[in-house]
């Protein structure tokens, strides 16, 4: 047990008036030196004084002046200043909303009210502000421990947290949130998660899921870009856009070769695929000889696997009357969310906001991390951050410190308290492109990555050789590595011809090809590209047209 516990220091009430107190100190020594130096000639200043005046407004007049541009810097700059400024502020709050005793006291014959405050602590950080008011069944207790919001906006800060103990409730604010933005080189995967500021992380294991929402020119596209390009040095990456707009212009990038999605199938397609790439994660976990309960994917050598949607809202524009195709979506990234996390596959969502007609506010809360750039109405804070943050003042600053500010925002765990965020800085004045640092990441080995023992591995490869040879076709991952094709797009391709009714086998779970799929898969890849990369339902569809195998084998 504590006898003692540090809060600070207390307010009183002459720190009502400590700017005067502190610039008249400043002062005293120009003014000391004034006397020591004009005593000695007294008389002589009796007799002319109009000699000395340009001196002593010399002496007197500039200092002030110098003082009175100085002080401001002070205040904004130097962390014990600052200090002084809060309890400033503090005893003016008090003062002003009536939060203290008073007693008339006579003297003399004359009344004199004599206030008393309550104790009250500030202690302030460069980045934190703690506030401690005393309880102990005053008459001010009650509005004593609701004044999280008030205190939020009184010192510019975010409300964080409230604690109490046996005779104090104490408030947590954040302050100064603009000191802890970092420059978009800073934006790495750590220990404790993606970094985003100094002191904010998203850990993506136990914080599964994304959902980031802003207005138009708030800054949402530049987030989610220096989101994706941290994430594709560690992990693999499928890019839906339903505009085409942002996210297509990367398809150049070799990371996103085969992993953008545009059009309605291809997106569905992706859903589907990322569905069954996360039931063979856990397949494979299931069947790895270290398996235990508990462990994640990490665990067994997996990468990671976002699945990010510029803009849900669009597509479920483009399917809404299609109610087949909006159930299929919907049920397909319903699995992901709240079966990923454990095979390592995550979702990331940018939306203007949130609305409950697109995605489904069950779906939605399983999203555990949460973050806005630019403005929303009231409505879209609500969605976004929930009920926690429903008495929450959500700040809308343009400019801090003069300056105009872009991408600021706010960030919270689902279900708790939302505080400032600034995302970060990108020298697009300097010359920083999105597009060249994408084009420079290297390509992630595809596939399951769980290790297994060299001995094993080389026997299952001899296996496999020989199956090739017996049965005439091999693994479509070893065909992709022949042509130097991508996994990840033959398989939307070998979907899409099963739903047209030519299935492919397996082999011990794992998609085996004849030379005529070959030829099919190699075709269609031809057809994509000379129909300029707009769909490969449609160029599926050309290739079987052209084999004589459309429809009807469809419908046999």
């Amino acid at each position: 047990m504590h006898l003692f516990t540090y809060r600070g220091l207390r307010v009183h009430k002459f720190h009502r008036h400590i700017r005067v107190i502190i610039s008249l100190l400043l002062l005293s020594p120009f003014l000391v030196a004034n006397g020591f130096y004009y005593y000695p000639i007294y008389n002589q200043l009796l007799v002319d004084p109009l000699q000395y005046v340009p001196s002593i407004l010399f002496t007197t007049i500039l200092p002030i002046v110098v003082l009175s541009i100085i002080t401001p810097i002070l205040y904004q700059k130097i962390l014990f200043f600052q200090r002084l400024n809060t309890l400033r502020i503090m005893a003016n709050f008090l003062l002003e909303n009536r939060y203290y005793t008073s007693k008339t006291m006579k003297r003399e014959g004359r009344t004199k009210e004599k206030i008393t405050l309550p104790k009250v602590y500030v202690k302030r950080g460069k980045y934190q502000l703690l506030v401690s008011f005393i309880l102990e069944g005053n008459k001010f207790q009650d509005r004593f421990i609701n004044l999280g919001a008030t205190l939020e906006v009184m010192f510019n800060g975010d409300f964080r947290n409230k604690t109490f103990d046996e005779r104090f409730v104490q408030y947590d604010i954040a302050i100064n949130r603009i000191a802890s933005r970092i420059p978009v080189s800073e934006v790495t995967v750590t220990d404790r998660g993606l970094r985003l500021m100094k002191d904010v992380f998203w850990d993506y294991i136990s914080e599964p899921h994304l959902l980031i929402g802003g207005g138009t020119g708030g800054g949402k596209t530049v987030i989610l870009m220096t989101i994706v390009l941290a994430l594709s040095k560690i992990g693999f990456i499928d890019l839906c856009d339903p505009k085409n707009a942002d996210l297509a212009g990367l398809k150049k990038a070799p990371v996103f070769k085969g992993r953008i999605f545009i059009s309605k199938e291809d997106i569905i397609s992706c859903l589907k695929e990322n569905v069954a790439e996360m039931e063979e994660r856990y397949e494979a976990m299931q069947n790895h000889p270290d398996y235990k309960t508990g462990k994640n994917f990490a665990q067994y050598g997996l990468k990671p696997k976002f699945l990010v949607f510029d803009e849900w809202a669009a597509f479920i524009a483009k399917i809404e009357n299609d109610y087949r195709l909006q159930a299929e979506a919907t049920e397909y990234l319903t699995q992901i969310i709240l079966e990923g996390r454990q095979a390592g596959m995550f979702v990331i969502q940018a939306m203007q906001r949130p609305d409950g007609e697109y995605i489904k506010t069950a779906l939605r809360d399983n999203f555990m991390k949460r973050l806005t750039v630019g403005h929303l109405e009231d409505t879209g804070y609500n969605m976004m951050f929930g009920d926690a943050n429903r008495n929450k003042e959500f700040k809308k600053l343009d400019k801090i410190n003069g300056k105009k500010v872009h991408g600021r925002g706010y960030i919270a765990n689902n279900g708790e308290l939302a505080g400032e965020f600034f995302s970060p800085y990108v020298p697009f004045d300097e010359g920083f492109s999105f597009e060249e640092k994408f084009m420079k990441l290297p390509v992630l080995e595809d596939g399951q990555t769980i290790a297994m023992d060299e001995k094993e591995e080389l026997e299952n490869n001899n296996e496999a050789m020989d199956t090739k040879t017996e049965k005439n076709y091999q693994l479509l991952t070893e065909f992709a590595k022949e042509k130097d094709l991508p996994v990840k797009t033959l398989r939307k391709i070998i979907y899409l011809l099963d739903e047209r009714g030519m299935p492919f086998d397996k082999e011990e779970n794992s998609l085996v090809v004849t030379p005529f799929q070959e030829q099919l898969l190699l075709e269609t890849l031809e057809l994509f590209e000379a129909e300029g990369r707009k769909s490969y339902p449609k160029a599926v569809e050309s290739c079987l047209a052209n084999h004589g195998l459309g429809q009807e084998q469809g419908q046999a």
